[in-house]
C-alpha cells in the first residue's frame, strides 16, 4: 500500500512538472521591424512561466548574420553587416540543460540599405525580347531578396505618342506578374514624367523604406505628341 502512494506521488510530481513546463509562454522582440545594413539588431526574448522552471537557459539561433553577444541569455546583440535587402529571423528555445523544453519564439528584422533605394537597372527603347531578359534578372532578385519591393520608373520622350508610358507599364507589370511570378503587392509602377528620351528604371527597395523619386528632365509643355496611340500590348 505504502509503495503505491509513493508511486502515485511520483506520478503527481511528474505530471505538475509536465504542466509547468507547458505553461511558459516564450516572446521575442525586436527594436524595429526595419534596420539598416551594418547596424547592429537586438533580439529580446521574455518568458512568463506559472511556477520556477531552474537554470533555464535562451538558446539562438539566426537565420542570417552572426550572433556577437548575448547566447545563453535573455538578449542577443546580431552584427547584420553584408546583409542588404534580407530578413534576419531569430528563434529562442527556453530550456534546461539536457531536459525538455520550455517553449520557443521567433522574431523577424527587415535589413534595409541605409533607407535608400537602388537602381537595379535603367534602359530605354529595346525589343520586348531584350526587354524581358532585363526584367528576368530583375525579377531574381527581387526573389532572392524577400524583404525587397520593386519599382518600375518609366518616363516618356520628348517626343513620343499618346498613352506609351502607361501601355509599357501595363506590360512589364503583367509580364512580372503573370510570367514571373511576383506578387502584385510587391510590384509598383510609376509614371515617372518625361526626359530626352523613352526611359525605363527598375529599383529594389526595402519594404517599408521610402519610395524612389522619380527624376524628369523635360517640363510637359515642352513634350510632343503624335496623334498616334501606342500598342505594345
Amino acid at each position: 500500500m505504502l509503495r503505491h502512494i509513493i508511486y502515485s506521488l511520483a506520478f503527481i510530481f511528474v505530471m505538475q512538472a509536465t504542466l509547468r513546463a507547458q505553461e511558459c509562454h516564450v516572446v521575442v522582440q525586436s527594436e524595429a521591424e526595419v534596420a539598416n545594413a551594418g547596424v547592429p539588431v537586438i533580439f529580446t526574448a521574455n518568458a512568463g512561466c506559472s511556477e520556477p522552471i531552474g537554470k533555464a537557459e535562451y538558446q539562438w539561433v539566426v537565420s542570417a548574420g552572426t550572433i556577437t553577444s548575448g547566447q545563453g541569455t535573455h538578449q542577443i546583440t546580431v552584427d547584420t553587416a553584408g546583409l542588404f535587402l534580407q530578413e534576419v529571423t531569430a528563434t529562442v528555445e527556453l530550456k534546461e540543460p539536457g531536459a525538455k523544453s520550455y517553449g520557443t519564439a521567433t522574431a523577424t528584422v527587415t535589413i534595409g540599405g541605409c533607407g535608400l533605394s537602388r537602381k537595379f537597372d535603367q534602359y530605354g527603347e529595346l525589343s520586348f525580347n531584350d526587354e524581358k531578359a532585363r526584367l528576368d534578372n530583375f525579377a531574381i532578385e527581387l526573389q532572392n531578396n524577400p524583404g525587397a519591393q520593386g519599382y518600375i520608373i518609366a518616363y516618356g520622350g520628348r517626343r513620343g505618342h499618346h498613352g506609351e508610358v502607361d501601355a509599357r507599364l501595363e506590360r512589364i507589370r503583367n509580364y512580372l506578374l503573370n510570367r514571373r511570378g511576383l506578387a502584385p503587392e510587391f510590384t509598383v509602377t510609376l509614371d515617372g514624367g518625361y526626359r530626352e528620351e523613352f526611359t525605363i528604371e527598375l529599383y529594389i527597395v526595402p519594404r517599408g523604406f521610402d519610395t524612389p523619386t522619380p527624376t524628369p528632365t523635360v517640363s510637359p509643355n515642352e513634350v510632343e505628341k503624335s496623334n498616334e496611340t501606342t500598342d505594345v500590348l
